[in-house]
C-alpha cells in the first residue's frame, strides 16, 4: 500500500509544480503540438499511399487473350496453369463473346455486327495479381504460355506509378522517424527550460536527504502530462481537419482509385499513435532533463 501512497503524493506533486510554471508548460505542450502535428501529417500520407497501392493493384488486372484455335476441353487446363504461377491470384474466365461486348462498349455500336457466329475473338482470362510490383513479370510469365496470344495490363505506366507510391510511402515513414528524434531534441530542450527555473527546488531535496527516483518522478509525470495536452490538441485538430478535408473532397483525391480513407477509421489507426508518441516523448525528455540537475546537486 505504501507504493500507491508514494504514486499520489508525486502526482499531487507533479500538478502543483504545472501550476506554479503554467506558462512554461504550455510553451512545452505547444511544442509537443506543432512536433506531433508534422508527423501526424506525414504519417497520413504514408497510411494514404500505402491505401492507394492497394486500390491501384486490386484494380490492375492482366487481360490474358488466348489463342482463337483454343477449344472449350482446355480451357479448364490452361486455368490450372495459369493459377500455378506464383503471383496470380485470383483468375476470372471471359468468353469470346463476353469479350466483344467489352468491346462494344469500350469501342462503340460498330462492332455489333460482329455477334454470333462473325465474332473474331478469342476466349480470355482476367489475371488479379497478388504483389502489383510484380505484375510486369508475372504478365510476362503469362505470354511464355504456348496456348496465349498476348497479355495486356496497363503497360510500363502501372509499373512506374507503382514504384512511385512506393519511394514516397517510404520517405513519408522516413520522415517521420526524423521527426520524431527532432521532437524529442525540441522538447527536450523546451522541458530543460521548464526544469532550469526549478533547480533550487531539487537542490533543496537533495540536500535533505531525497531519493534521485523521488525528484524524478514528479518532473516525468509532469512531463507526461505536457505530452498528453500536446497529443490531446493535435488529435484534435487533425481530427476536425481531416473530416473537413474528407467532406470537401467527397472521399476521393481527383479519381475514385485514389479513394481517402473514412475519418474514423484514419482516427482509429492514427489517434494510438499520437498518444504513444506524446506521452513517451514528454517522459523521455523529462527524463533526460531531469537526471542532469539530479547530479548537478548531488
Amino acid at each position: 500500500m505504501r507504493w500507491i501512497y508514494l504514486f499520489f503524493y508525486e502526482l499531487k506533486h507533479a500538478f502543483i509544480k504545472i501550476k506554479r510554471h503554467v506558462v512554461l508548460c504550455l510553451s512545452s505542450s505547444m511544442a509537443i503540438f506543432i512536433s506531433i502535428f508534422l508527423v501526424a501529417a506525414c504519417l497520413i500520407i504514408g497510411f494514404h499511399v500505402d491505401s492507394f497501392s492497394k486500390n491501384i493493384e486490386s484494380d490492375v488486372r492482366i487481360h490474358v487473350v488466348l489463342n482463337t484455335d483454343i477449344s472449350q476441353d482446355q480451357i479448364e487446363d490452361i486455368q490450372k496453369e495459369i493459377q500455378n504461377i506464383s503471383n496470380v491470384d485470383k483468375i476470372t474466365f471471359s468468353s469470346k463473346d463476353e469479350e466483344l461486348e467489352l468491346m462494344i462498349q469500350e469501342k462503340g455500336e460498330a462492332f455489333e455486327m460482329y455477334r454470333g457466329e462473325n465474332n473474331p475473338l478469342a476466349n480470355a482470362f482476367f489475371v488479379t495479381v497478388k504483389d502489383g510490383s510484380k505484375i510486369e513479370q508475372t504478365s510476362k510469365e503469362i505470354e511464355q504460355l504456348d496456348v496465349v496470344s498476348s497479355c495486356v495490363y496497363g503497360g510500363s505506366s502501372v509499373t512506374k506509378m507503382m514504384e512511385m507510391l512506393e519511394k514516397v510511402r517510404t520517405i513519408g515513414y522516413g520522415v517521420s522517424i526524423l521527426l520524431i528524434f527532432l521532437s524529442l531534441y525540441l522538447i527536450h530542450n523546451t522541458i530543460r527550460t521548464t526544469i532550469y527555473s526549478q533547480q533550487s527546488e531539487i537542490a533543496i531535496m537533495r540536500t535533505v536527504g531525497a531519493t534521485p527516483s523521488f525528484i524524478k518522478i514528479p518532473f516525468e509525470l509532469q512531463g507526461m502530462f505536457i505530452g498528453f495536452v500536446g497529443s490531446l490538441l493535435t488529435y484534435l485538430v487533425i481530427r476536425a481537419g481531416y473530416t473537413k478535408i474528407y467532406e470537401i473532397t467527397g472521399g476521393n483525391l481527383f479519381v475514385s482509385i485514389l479513394k481517402l480513407i473514412e475519418p474514423e477509421t484514419m482516427m482509429h489507426q492514427i489517434g494510438w499513435i499520437l498518444f504513444a508518441l506524446g506521452i513517451g516523448i514528454g517522459w523521455m525528455a523529462s527524463k533526460l532533463a531531469v537526471s542532469k540537475y539530479v547530479r548537478k546537486n548531488r
